[in-house]
């Protein structure tokens, strides 16, 4: 494949992993289900999710290294320590200000809006995307990550049932983003 079919590929691969996570933590977390993340059908969910989030991630990745980034854009190492910088900087923020226990979900958030970025980035030189996609893509990617920082947030402040349901909206829009970019890019 080439590196562009790679990224296209890979975000396809993320979109079907964004919606086995879904269906896996409405599987694991239900309220009074006590069901346990990795026994019977959470397993076989949480097999699915790794498999298609994980190639999803790696494929990307790897397409990612094999085009070039808008040359107006910083290079995709300084794109990646400042979104390190930035989790640290969220982390602290989160936690030592606002009380907010630390979960991995503060950086699932940060490394999948630094990934989608690089792919943004990257389709958009190779001309995969027209600008209208380009820019409606931008809009996505920056609309989700606010909504699942600011589910994060609220996570442990509202009741059980609500925190259920709130959990499974950031993996939706996730998923639909990713969607969004590689059938735009077809």
């Amino acid at each position: 494949m080439t590196p562009l079919k790679d990224v296209v590929f890979g975000q396809f691969s993320l979109a079907i992993g964004a919606l086995f996570y879904t269906f896996w933590w409405l599987s694991a977390f239900k309220p009074g289900g006590n069901t346990g993340w990795t026994g019977g059908l959470s397993g076989i969910l949480f097999l699915f999710l790794a498999l298609f989030g994980l190639g999803g991630v790696g494929l990307t990745i790897y397409g990612i290294h094999g085009l070039p980034l808008p040359s107006a854009w910083p290079g995709s190492g300084t794109l990646s320590l400042t979104t390190l910088i930035i989790y640290f900087i969220l982390l602290f923020i989160t936690s030592k200000i606002f009380g907010r226990t630390p979960t991995t979900e503060l950086l699932l958030i940060v490394c999948w809006t630094l990934l989608e970025t690089l792919a943004l980035g990257v389709l958009f030189e190779a001309k995969s995307l027209s600008l209208l996609s380009f820019l409606l893509s931008a809009l996505c990617i920056g609309a989700a990550t606010l909504l699942s920082f600011g589910s994060y947030m609220i996570y442990y402040k509202i009741d059980e049932e609500t925190a259920y349901i709130l959990g499974a909206i950031p993996l939706l829009s996730d998923g639909a983003v990713s969607l969004f970019m590689a059938v735009s890019s077809v």
